[in-house]
């Protein structure tokens, strides 16, 4: 088995990627500042070489071999300027502060020379005198602003460790409050992993982001689950509920049966007792398969015309023995109507809902079933004049083994009506209950219609 090694985690790697891209923005700030600074320099010394120099020109006077250049200022705004005649002779200042360089005089034109170890940027401007023209030269020294400029990248690189340093820890408090959810999430799952606690949910500010959409995703699935592994208990407990008098019944028989002081006629009674009880069992198991099965998306039902009206009247009259044997009167009043759907289903659902008005009503009491078109639905109503439903048991009746009348608990398998709504539901339509506590009950279910070609 290949061994796992622990790597990074997701809030490392964040922390990483977000100090590189800051070193990297940095990085690219500094070199445009740089760069910028240095064409920003140079063109702040063009102008003020070409200023200076410009200035020069117009404040000295050449007459007649002499030279009037008391209002000059031979070094302003870091600008050294010269004087020199037509030959070129250096005419003024007297003291050049040990600056000389050679280069032609070149009227109105921007260039570099080095003397030494300094870099120069020189202006010449010629001017025609009174009597003789002049020339204006202006010197402005390159190394001490270069000096200056190359002192950003320095500046910039002892900034740069700082900045690291600041960058994964402001990372990392930014990663750790954003990933605050996951963590929570992820503690969550362990409580409810070791727990089995799904009660438990994770905490959300409400901000709506993505980590906080994901954390009301999981608290949904959580309920979800929740009501599910709940459902699940309760459905065992009930099963195990139903199961077990039907089973105590066919022990006991057997028992009886098996034990010498049954004559004949007890013994026959006794089997009789098993078979009803079996037959009971298979009921429950049988229903609750098919309810299984569709809940599991396993069950397709069939698609076909089912003359509505027919099995309404085929049912009512296959169960008027029973209602004859409860002293129950049993009516149906049906108008034609088809619909498509599963014809088995159809059957087990009117059924159901009949067997019902028929169980729990009163000796003397009546149970009318109708079926008539409502729009666009064929709505199957079954009224009784039975022991009726309490106000707070109406909104469970349709659950699994929920019986409202407990002392008749004996009496069916508690699956009927929640049988019957899961057939309407898979046929596009519904069942609903109203009720009158000791005066009876209506059940009404409506499945749409298809119209024929």
């Amino acid at each position: 088995m290949k061994k796992r090694h622990k790597g990074l985690s997701i809030k490392a790697r964040v922390t990483l990627w977000y100090t590189f891209f800051m070193i990297l923005v940095f990085g690219i700030t500094a070199v445009y500042l740089v760069s910028s600074s240095q064409r920003m320099s140079g063109r702040q010394m063009r102008e003020r070489l070409v200023d200076t120099v410009t200035d020069a020109v117009s404040q000295v006077r050449f007459r007649y071999g002499e030279l009037d250049a008391e209002e000059l200022d031979f070094y302003k705004n870091g600008v050294s300027v010269f004087l020199y005649d037509t030959q070129g002779r250096l005419l003024a200042p007297k003291v050049t502060r040990g600056i000389q360089v050679d280069s032609l005089l070149e009227d109105q034109t921007i260039k570099t020379a080095s003397s030494g170890r300094e870099r120069w940027m020189i202006y010449d401007v010629y001017s025609e005198g009174e009597d003789a023209g002049f020339w204006v030269r202006g010197m402005i020294s390159m190394t001490e602003y270069g000096q200056a400029l190359g002192n950003l990248p320095i500046l910039f690189g002892s900034a740069l460790p700082l900045l690291a340093v600041l960058a994964a820890l402001g990372g990392f408090r930014i990663t750790r409050r954003a990933f605050r959810p996951v963590t929570q999430m992820a503690e969550t799952a362990r409580a409810i992993g070791t727990g089995s606690d799904l009660s438990q949910r994770i905490e959300t500010d409400g901000r709506g982001d993505e980590l906080n959409q994901l954390g009301d995703t999981m608290n949904e699935m959580l309920a979800r689950l929740q009501a599910s592994f709940e459902a699940e208990r309760q459905f065992s407990s009930d099963v195990s509920h139903e199961l077990r008098t039907p089973i105590a019944v066919i022990r006991s028989q057997c028992e009886f049966a098996l034990s010498g002081q049954a004559g004949e006629e007890e013994k026959r009674e006794a089997f009789e007792a098993v078979l009803k009880q079996s037959e009971r069992m298979n009921s429950i198991v049988s229903q609750l398969l098919l309810l299984s099965r569709a809940e599991n998306g396993k069950f397709v039902p069939e698609r076909e015309p089912v003359e509505l009206n027919v099995l309404c009247e085929t049912v009512c009259e296959e169960l008027e023995a029973m209602a004859a044997e409860r002293q129950v009167e049993l009516t149906w009043n049906t108008e034609e109507l088809q619909i498509t759907g599963d014809e088995t289903l159809l059957i087990r659902m009117v059924n159901n809902l009949v067997s019902n008005a028929i169980r729990y009503n009163r000796p003397g009491g009546s149970a009318e079933v109708s079926l008539r078109k409502r729009g666009k639905y064929a709505v199957l109503t079954v009224r009784d004049t039975g022991i009726g439903i309490r106000r707070e048991d109406l909104g469970q009746i349709f659950s699994r083994f929920y019986r409202a009348d407990r002392s008749r608990s004996s009496e069916g398998t508690g699956l009927g009506l929640s049988m019957a709504a899961w057939i309407a539901r898979v046929h596009g339509g519904s069942i609903r209950a109203e009720s009158v506590y000791g005066e009876g009950s209506v059940f009404t279910a409506e499945l749409p219609i298809e119209e024929q070609a």
